[in-house]
């Protein structure tokens, strides 16, 4: 039958009922094609196309067919960090050298997409041919297929005996009755093979109208009950049947667990047991109830042909129903060790095991996401509240796979939270291990609902938790240290502390290229962007270039595992004025923007390339329609708004508005607040304010020093007011202290947002001191100045420059309706236009706003508030 995998189809797929030797004609074909390819076996039901390719990598590695840089290499973290899997495959396909064929076992237990996107991969790919086996109907069977595609599918009759075939497995004459028999039963081999052991030509005629279940059951109960000598044989094979693949180790766990031997006798045979087993599981492979294959690592497992499996297994839970939950626990504890995380969940799920399940999570929760998103919503669709509560890593795991998407983010949030109620119920009784991640979760969940200040305690104290743990403590966090720190390190960078953030990521980088976990490239890329959001150019740049010569999973560097690469790389263009290029960062991170919990510091670098060129207007639409965006995911917290309200002041200075500029800070008292307030005073031209301010900010509380981004501003306006101030001497100190800093940092920035007339005083008293400016993109002729004089004329259109002169002498709606010639509902929507540019919303703050911007000398408190007329 194996010759019939020979075709010449890109597409050959064997679909038959259990029993017709589909899986043993594969893996004959296979032992002989000349072709290279890779055998995979598929175990899961509905796949999903994440764990198929992965699977799929690995096998090819483990059979060294991928060469350094295929893609393929790094497929679970590529997929972890965002890549499609299908383009992955592609393009690591493409690397592969010669034709390849792929042997999948079972692709009717992909889902119906992964099995349509492997044929569409088929089809784009000449050197790619599919071998397959399916009990049931697949998208294989689609008539339309044939339109595209050549396709071959061998059916129950083509694997069938024929009567010599069977006659000769039965070693009976081609005539018999019992070979007419097994024809009438289509001729199915496994059909034969068990009336050969079991039945004999004297019970045929009781096997009319039997179906191969019924006949593997009684098979069973035969020879159960038959011969002493077989009776061990069938008690293994009954005993190991509940689990899907096996080693000899588990096989020997499980039939000592069947049999109730003591474990003190079960150690001291250990050796012999598992050559017994070695041994049982090879007779099983002679008698046709399974096969050995090789896993990704090389070892042999062993899995019984489906059908047998299941009868027997039905038979070992009807008959030792007490010890069912020891045997799937044992398995699933293999399960896990054999690297199959989600099998292993899955069977912890089934006999309500919460302490193993959240095991399973704590060291895999990142594989489980990736690969088995909508299976999770299901598998714990209706776990009572009660457990959820009392196990906050099963909660973390649900909190997160609805928070991925973006459609769920309400039911992410009440997850978050529950799981935030459960880790803090937990902790006191939690390992070391379990308390450093159950920490992790808090911080998490409460950064990623925009809780940034409730968020630091977890954060603190999970990291120093992890600091004091042992080798042995950190051997029990699997691959997630890296991930730990990651998570500690960006709650760091949200609350101001970047020497400490630094260090988690540092302490993450160093782990992973110790122990080879790529989480640690996360945190090399996690280091690279908190260190150019903090101004320090030089640093962040030569992490830029070591991040260059590392090989990183498929679409990180545009994800959100790398997504502080490309933030690094436009921050760093921004402060060279290069717009264009601080554009293209940031726009390859534009597919996760909806998702990804950075969108605050993307938004305010968007903000600055616009600013940049010119574009006050679309600086302020694109920050408005961000906010407005992640409102609607619940993603907007006040805390948030007051970090974005610096961008929106920064706006509403460029747009040549210092009131609304000035009412963008708010009144929370914060030293980066006190460096915008001066910066509207210098706008204001009142210089002697502005050094009042810097000082006062140099008194400010502080939980940690200032950023070198900080320093940069405080020192280039400092210098513009000194200038303005006309004290020569302590001018030119101040503006040498700052073009220094500014050179040694690598910023560009913090002197772009000096206002115009400060920035003039500044460059003449350059060029009247003899000062050395060092770098050229410093020069007077370079510096984009983005801050308006408060007489932007050109910002106001010709009707909105005649409503402001007309404003100040008018009391109400209609009578500035009146005076313009126009109607009151025009005059409405004028003044809605001319509010919303101002950042006011009453005609005594634009009064006020305009009166700042020396458009007017009219005091907005003659105005009463009686007369304050609503739009509508």
């Amino acid at each position: 039958m194996s010759s019939r995998f020979d075709g010449a189809e890109p597409i050959i797929v064997a679909r038959a009922p259990a029993g017709y030797g589909k899986t043993v004609a594969m893996a004959q074909w296979a032992s002989t094609t000349a072709t290279s390819g890779v055998w995979v076996r598929i175990r899961d039901r509905e796949m999903e196309s994440a764990e198929f390719v992965e699977l799929l990598a690995d096998e090819m590695r483990a059979a060294g067919l991928l060469e350094d840089g295929n893609p393929l290499r790094l497929a679970s973290e590529a997929m972890a960090g965002g890549a499609d899997p299908w383009q992955l495959l592609r393009r690591g396909l493409r690397g592969v050298p010669g034709p390849l064929a792929l042997a999948v076992d079972g692709i009717d237990g992909l889902r119906r997409s992964t099995q349509l996107a492997l044929v569409d991969a088929v089809r784009d790919l000449s050197t790619l041919e599919l071998r397959a086996t399916a009990r049931k109907r697949t998208v294989l069977d689609e008539p339309a297929l044939a339109l595209d595609m050549e396709l071959a599918t061998l059916e129950a009759p083509d694997l069938a005996l024929t009567a010599e075939e069977a006659a000769r497995i039965m070693a009976v004459d081609p005539h018999s009755d019992l070979v007419n028999e097994v024809m009438a039963h289509g001729g199915a081999p496994l059909f034969a093979k068990l009336l050969a052991t079991s039945l004999g030509e004297a019970a045929q005629p009781a096997l009319s109208g039997r179906t191969l279940p019924d006949l593997v059951d009684s098979f069973i109960r035969l020879q159960l009950e038959s011969s002493p000598v077989d009776e061990p044989f069938l008690r293994f094979v009954t005993a190991t049947s509940i689990a899907e693949a096996m080693d000899p180790d588990l096989a020997a766990r499980l039939l000592r667990i069947a049999t109730r031997r003591p474990a003190g006798e079960a150690k001291a045979d250990a050796s012999e047991e598992r050559a017994s087993a070695r041994a049982l599981l090879d007779r099983a492979e002679a008698e046709g109830l399974g096969l050995w294959s090789p896993d990704a690592t090389g070892a042999a497992t062993f899995t019984y042909t489906p059908l047998i499996r299941e009868a027997f297994e039905r038979r070992l839970r009807a008959e030792q129903p007490r010890e069912v939950p020891e045997l799937v626990g044992a398995v699933a504890r293999w399960e896990l060790r054999a690297g199959h995380p989600f099998s292993a969940l899955r069977q912890a799920v089934e006999f309500h095991d919460w302490t193993f399940a959240s095991r399973v999570v704590r060291m895999h929760w990142n594989d489980l996401l990736r690969n088995h998103g909508p299976q999770l919503r299901e598998l714990f669709r209706g776990t009572p509240l009660s457990v959820l509560r009392t196990h906050p890593f099963l909660t973390m795991l649900l909190a997160l796979e609805y928070n991925r998407t973006g459609r769920s983010r309400l039911r992410a949030l009440e997850y978050f939270a529950l799981a935030r109620y459960a880790a803090r119920k937990q902790r006191a009784s939690a390992s070391r291990a379990d308390r450093a991640v159950l920490r992790a979760i808090e911080t998490a969940s409460l950064r990623v609902s925009g809780r940034f200040d409730a968020a630091l305690g977890p954060a603190v104290e999970g990291y120093e938790t992890l600091l004091a743990m042992s080798p042995s403590d950190r051997d029990d966090l699997g691959r997630t240290e890296p991930t730990l720190l990651n998570q500690y390190g960006t709650t760091f960078v949200y609350a101001g502390l970047d020497e400490e953030a630094l260090a988690a990521f540092s302490r993450s980088t160093a782990v992973g290229e110790a122990r080879g976990l790529t989480g640690g490239l996360q945190g090399l890329a996690l280091s690279a962007g908190t260190l150019a959001i903090a101004g320090d150019g030089p640093e962040a740049r030569a992490l830029l270039e070591q991040a260059s010569r590392l090989e990183w999973p498929d679409g990180w560097l545009t994800g959100y595992m790398g997504s502080f690469i490309p933030l690094a790389e436009a921050m760093l263009a921004l402060e060279a004025f290069d717009a264009d290029a601080a554009e293209r960062h940031l726009r390859s991170l534009d597919p996760h923007r909806e998702t990804i919990e950075h969108w605050p510091l993307l938004a305010h670098a968007d903000a600055l390339v616009s600013l940049l060129r010119g574009e006050v207007d679309q600086a302020r639409f694109r920050l408005q329609a961000e906010i407005t965006s992640q409102n609607r995911r619940r993603a907007v917290a006040p805390e948030t708004l007051a970090r974005l309200g610096r961008t929106s002041s920064l706006i509403e200075l460029a747009a040549g508005n210092p009131h609304a500029a000035e009412k963008a800070l708010g009144k929370r008292q914060s030293a980066g607040g006190a460096v915008g307030r001066a910066r509207i005073s210098l706008v204001r031209d009142r210089p002697e304010e502005a050094l009042r301010l810097l000082l006062a900010a140099e008194r400010h509380p502080a939980r940690a020093r200032p950023s070198s981004r900080r320093i940069a501003e405080d020192l280039a306006l400092r210098a513009g007011a000194m200038a303005l101030l006309g004290n020569e001497e302590r001018a030119v100190t101040a503006t040498r202290a700052a073009f220094e800093f500014l050179r040694e940092r690598r910023q560009g920035m913090a002197l772009a947002m000096v206002p115009p007339k400060a920035l003039d005083a500044v460059f003449s008293l350059v060029e009247r001191a003899g000062l050395a400016v060092h770098d050229a993109h410093l020069s007077r002729g370079r510096v984009p100045g983005i801050i308006a004089s408060t007489r932007p004329k050109s910002a106001f259109t010709p009707r909105e420059l005649a409503l402001i002169e007309t404003l100040p002498r008018t009391r109400t709606n209609t009578e500035l309706a009146q005076a313009l010639s126009i109607s009151l509902n025009t005059v409405k929507t004028q003044l809605r236009g001319l509010y919303r540019k101002l950042g006011v919303g009453t005609r005594a703050e634009a009064l006020a706003a305009l009166a700042a911007m020396g458009f007017t000398s009219a005091d907005p408190d003659d105005i009463p508030a009686r007369l304050e007329e609503p739009f509508e």
